[in-house]
């Protein structure tokens, strides 16, 4: 892989990790193993990269991928009794890939949506958000009680829903 193709590898990664890992961590309860397979999928995507159709979405190639490796791991943990069956993994997926190829026009809207957030309101997403904060450390932070701070994050998730619809022609506004 030359520079040029790592670089466009490494924009295309971080593009689709959020959806990528939201997939792995939904069938995947333990953290680190969810870390490993994250791992073991980005290993598997540099190695096939020559491999990918650049007409296509990035994220539900990856997503394919990710399919595999978590019924990989599945099977490495078969006696296991809290794993989701392996039609149920294949579903989970195929709703991932979907959103992969549907994701990009929400999240250039939720993007915009986001540069109009400022003061209290920002720093309540990006602690929670951003910095996967819980609500007691975020309501320390902003010095506000629990319940304020969820109800706080709810208008603001309510407000970006309502801005992001608009922007994608949803609604009228």
């Amino acid at each position: 892989m030359n520079d040029e193709q790592a670089e466009r590898f490494a924009m295309l990664w971080a593009e689709a990790l959020p959806p990528l890992s939201a997939f792995v961590r939904s069938v995947v309860p333990d953290f680190q193993q969810a870390e490993e397979i994250l791992q073991r999928i980005a290993v598997t995507l540099v190695r096939k990269f020559d491999q990918y159709d650049a007409t296509r979405s990035f994220g539900a190639w990856a997503i394919g991928f990710a399919k595999y490796e978590v019924l990989y791991y599945r099977r490495e943990r078969a006696t296991d009794k809290h794993l989701f069956d392996d039609g149920l993994v294949e579903r989970i997926a195929v709703g991932y890939q979907r959103f992969a190829v549907d994701a990009d026009p929400y999240r250039e809207a939720l993007e915009h949506c986001l540069d109009r957030v400022d003061g209290r309101s920002r720093q309540a997403v990006e602690f929670r958000y951003a910095h996967a904060m819980d609500y007691e450390t975020v309501s320390r932070k902003l010095k506000l009680s629990p319940g304020a701070t969820r109800m706080l994050l709810c208008r603001i998730r309510q407000k970006l829903r309502d801005c992001v619809e608009h922007r994608l022609g949803h609604t009228p506004t």
